[in-house]
């Protein structure tokens, strides 16, 4: 029997597909680099306003993402009924952040200060390929994207749900959906 998963959860990817007949998906992590599944041992995942904890029996690499394998998915038809689902892991169970590290889902919220001022809030954040980037939505209710790149990110601070942007030249605006 599964340990109940803490209320401290961190959404870290969606199951895109089935990967063959054993039971096996194609998660897309929500950041490419992730090994958070490879530090937990079993996952929460979300869909339609339901949740089904599972315990993982392997993580793989798949190129694109990963290939994960639950004890409770046991064939493509399980497999096929949980596509779209966000995937949640306990955060007690990932290793510590070196400081200076954060989760990007704990941006979301933190106010944005640009260097003449307020500019608004995190609401969202966009994964590239090339970069991860913050949603924000303005003072003035317009959303912006701002890349998340050293020399534009001058501090960020989590606790204080803080960002202070070194310049204002790397807000992409009419992009921010």
């Amino acid at each position: 029997m599964a340990r109940h998963l803490s209320a401290n959860l961190l959404e870290v990817g969606r199951i895109l597909k089935p990967h063959g007949l054993k039971g096996e998906v194609r998660v897309q992590l929500h950041w490419v680099g992730s090994e958070a599944l490879n530090h937990v041992s079993e996952v929460l995942l979300r869909k339609e306003g339901r949740e089904i904890q599972a315990r993982i029996a392997s993580v793989r690499d798949g190129g694109k993402g990963v290939l994960l394998s639950l004890n409770e998915v046991a064939d493509r038809t399980a497999a096929e009924a949980i596509c779209g689902a966000s995937v949640w892991v306990d955060r007690a169970q990932l290793p510590k952040l070196k400081p200076g590290e954060y989760y990007l889902a704990d941006l979301i919220g933190a106010q944005v200060v640009a260097p003449d001022g307020a500019l608004g809030k995190v609401v969202d954040l966009s994964f590239y390929p090339s970069m991860d980037c913050l949603i924000i939505e303005t003072l003035t209710g317009a959303r912006v994207e701002q890349p998340l790149l050293p020399h534009w990110i001058g501090r960020v601070d989590v606790t204080a749900g803080r960002i202070d942007l070194s310049s204002r030249d790397g807000l992409i605006e009419g992009n921010g959906r």
